[in-house]
Order: structure tokens, then C-alpha cells, then sequence
């Protein structure tokens, strides 16, 4: 008896979700990025292991912020191990299957893993690590395409192309074959809905520049329950004004040129991959729910009219049939990470040796600069090499660290 009843114990437990962490997005639209931050630490600290990627992404992003890039850069690591296993035990199997979306450790969507390997990529080039950084982008790439055993075709033109600059940092050959794929995948992601633009400049030119400037616009998409049983995990844009960076180097307005060119459109990235292929999964999951639970009163209720073996043979089917209906949640798992840019943008400029003061205006849709969020930061480019900057679109934060110049 007690054997018995182990499985369904387990069976009930697996029905219990672990739901989204209250990250406290307010605060860090309102540019606190260090109380969100120790939100995040709390979390990974005492939250839900099942949301500890999650929350250490957070806390990572973060720290990269505030300047801690080490912290960052273990954080982010630590993160993309778990969301890069693509094993999974005996137990989260089943809860998978049997009980909520959200009974198992949240690993993200493919956008997500490919947004961690972006921001391991840039910890790396801040620690002056190229090699590394392109690993990241190698491992981001894949996991923008494969899901499972179904493979997709890769459109995130900011891995590719990081993955060359990285390549030429190193100095290897293989920067041309990256920033050829990186066009083809902006190209593709343009027609297939995305923000962005076909006539790119940066990869018009991809290795130009010694002053190398990526931007983090707006905010990442919400993902939501949808459909008659919750089963349906969509995703709607988040509102925010910042849609672009301009930039202007010493006082000096750059034109047309210093205005900052997409080169990920994450909404996009979520929506045409990790929701669809999920929505297939959830729908599968609330038919059997409806059908198992059907099927099991059918049989019930002739086993009330039945007699002897048969009735007892109906009523036994029928009650596991209907137990598997009521156990099974066919409910999305809408846990996601709420931090992320609506799209991340670059822009490329050759400036002489020395220090250099760069300004950057976000602007709305409109093109209008947006005060509260402009930010100034000091750079020092070296003689040979290239110096980084990466800017969000929060007020009164400082932009991190530059990445040092390569020797």
C-alpha cells in the first residue's frame, strides 16, 4: 500500500507550480538597479531552487551595471549552466508531463539563453578573454537554433556578430564566416517580422571601429497564460520609450552615423521560437487533460449500470483515467526573465588614440531625445585595439566598465 502510494503522492506534488519572482521591475525602470539587485541575491539565496537561473540572471545583469563585472560574470555562468542542461531528471519529467509547466527548474527560453550568452560574452571581453567571449557567442548561437531534438534557422545577427569580433581580437580567419552568417540572420529575422533594419550599417561594415558601442533599448516582452486552460505561453510587448541611441563623440554630432543600428530585436527573438514551439507542447497537454477527464466519467458512469467484472474493470479505468485528467495542469509556465532590453543596438566609430567623451541621448519613437535618460561616459582608446562600452536605457546609471583594448 505504501508503494502504492508514493507515484501518487508524487503525482500531487507535481501539480504544485512554482510561480514568476516578484522582481520589482518598477525599481529598476526607475533606474535602482541596486535594489533590484539585492532583491535578486535574497532570491537566489532563498527563493525557489527551481528559479535560481532565473534570479541569478537578474542579479547578474545587475552587477553589470553597478560596474561588479566578476561578480557578473560568475553569476552569469552559474545561470547558463543550469539553462544549458539540457537534461532533465526522472522526477521533472514527469512533472513536465503530469503537473504544471512551472514544477520544474525554470532553464528559460531559447531568446533567454541566447540573451545569458550574450552578457557571458561581454564579461569575458571586459576581462580581456576574446576566446572565451566567442565560445559564449558559439553556445548562444546553438541554442538559438535547436530546441530539443527540432532545429530552427538562427537569426540572432548580434551573436554572429560579436562571434567576429571576438574572432578578430584573436586574430583568426574565422571573423569573415561570422559576420556573413550575422548578415544572413539579420536579414532573415527582418522578414520574418523583426525590428531592425536590411540595409545595416554596421554589418555593412562589421569590423570597422576602434570605438565599439552597444546599447540596451526599452524593456523585453511579458510572457503570459493564454488560451481556454491556460495552456498557451505568449508573449506582449512591454511599453517604454527609449526605441534608439544617438551618440555624439567630444561634442561632436555624428549624423546619420551616430545613430545606433538593431542588431537583436528580443521580442521578436522570443515570440517567432521559444513561444511557438511551446504553444504546440501546451496544446497537446490541455486536449489529453480534456479527453482523459472525459473518457474516465464515461466509464464511471457505465460501470454504475454494469455489474460484476466488467463494472469493476470499467469503474477502475475510468477513476485512473479521471485522476490523470484532474492531475494533469495543461497551465503554461509563464516564468520569465522580466529585465531584459526590448532590443540591443550598436554602433561603430574610428576615432584617434586617447581619451575621447562620449554622449548618448535615447530617443522615443519620434526621434526625441529622452533627458532623463541620457548618460555621458570617458573612454581611453588604446593604440592598437578597441575599446567597449555598453549603455542601458535606465536613469542614473553609470555605464560599466570598458572593455580593456586588445593588445
Amino acid at each position: 500500500m505504501r508503494r502504492r502510494c508514493v507515484p501518487f503522492a508524487g503525482l500531487l506534488a507535481a501539480a504544485c507550480a512554482v510561480g514568476q519572482p516578484a522582481i520589482p521591475l518598477a525599481t529598476f525602470v526607475a533606474g535602482d538597479v541596486a535594489a533590484v539587485r539585492a532583491f535578486a541575491a535574497q532570491q537566489v539565496a532563498e527563493g525557489d531552487e527551481e528559479n535560481r537561473a532565473l534570479v541569478l540572471n537578474v542579479q547578474a545583469q545587475c552587477d553589470l551595471l553597478l560596474g561588479n563585472t566578476d561578480e557578473a560574470r560568475r553569476a552569469f555562468e552559474s545561470a547558463g549552466q543550469i539553462m544549458g542542461s539540457w537534461a532533465a531528471s526522472g522526477g521533472e519529467v514527469t512533472s513536465a508531463l503530469i503537473g504544471s509547466e512551472s514544477s520544474k527548474t525554470y532553464k528559460g527560453d531559447p531568446y533567454e539563453k541566447a540573451m545569458n550568452a550574450f552578457y557571458l560574452c561581454y564579461c569575458f571581453l571586459l576581462k580581456g578573454e576574446p576566446d572565451n567571449a566567442r565560445a559564449a557567442c558559439k553556445r548562444g548561437i546553438l541554442m538559438d537554433a535547436e530546441v530539443e531534438d527540432e532545429k530552427f534557422q538562427a537569426d540572432n545577427a548580434l551573436l554572429f556578430w560579436l562571434a567576429g569580433r571576438m574572432s578578430k581580437l584573436m586574430g583568426s580567419p574565422d571573423d569573415v564566416d561570422f559576420y556573413k552568417e550575422a548578415a544572413t540572420a539579420n536579414a532573415f529575422a527582418i522578414e520574418h517580422g523583426a525590428r531592425g533594419d536590411a540595409q545595416n550599417r554596421v554589418l555593412a561594415d562589421p569590423a570597422a571601429g576602434n570605438l565599439v558601442l552597444l546599447f540596451e533599448c526599452g524593456l523585453g516582452p511579458e510572457k503570459y497564460a493564454d488560451g481556454i486552460q491556460d495552456e498557451l505561453a505568449r508573449f506582449r510587448p512591454r511599453p517604454h520609450p527609449a526605441v534608439r541611441a544617438r551618440v555624439s563623440i567630444d561634442g561632436r554630432d555624428l549624423g546619420p552615423s551616430g545613430v545606433s543600428a538593431i542588431l537583436v530585436d528580443v521580442d521578436y527573438q522570443a515570440r517567432t521560437l521559444g513561444g511557438t514551439a511551446m504553444e504546440g507542447i501546451r496544446k497537446g497537454k490541455a486536449i489529453f487533460k480534456t479527453a482523459s477527464t472525459a473518457a474516465g466519467v464515461v466509464l464511471l458512469s457505465q460501470a454504475a449500470k454494469d455489474r460484476g467484472d466488467s463494472a469493476r474493470t470499467q469503474a477502475i479505468a475510468g477513476g485512473a483515467l479521471l485522476l490523470a485528467g484532474l492531475l494533469t495542469s495543461s497551465s503554461a509556465d509563464i516564468r520569465h526573465w522580466p529585465t531584459l532590453p526590448s532590443t540591443v543596438q550598436a554602433l561603430t566609430a574610428n576615432v584617434p588614440p586617447g581619451e575621447h567623451v562620449i554622449d548618448v541621448d535615447f530617443l522615443d519613437a519620434s526621434g526625441r531625445p529622452i533627458p532623463s535618460l541620457r548618460q555621458r561616459a570617458q573612454t581611453l582608446v588604446p593604440q592598437k585595439g578597441e575599446s567597449w562600452h555598453l549603455f542601458r536605457s535606465l536613469p542614473r546609471v553609470a555605464p560599466v566598465t570598458p572593455a580593456p583594448g586588445s593588445p
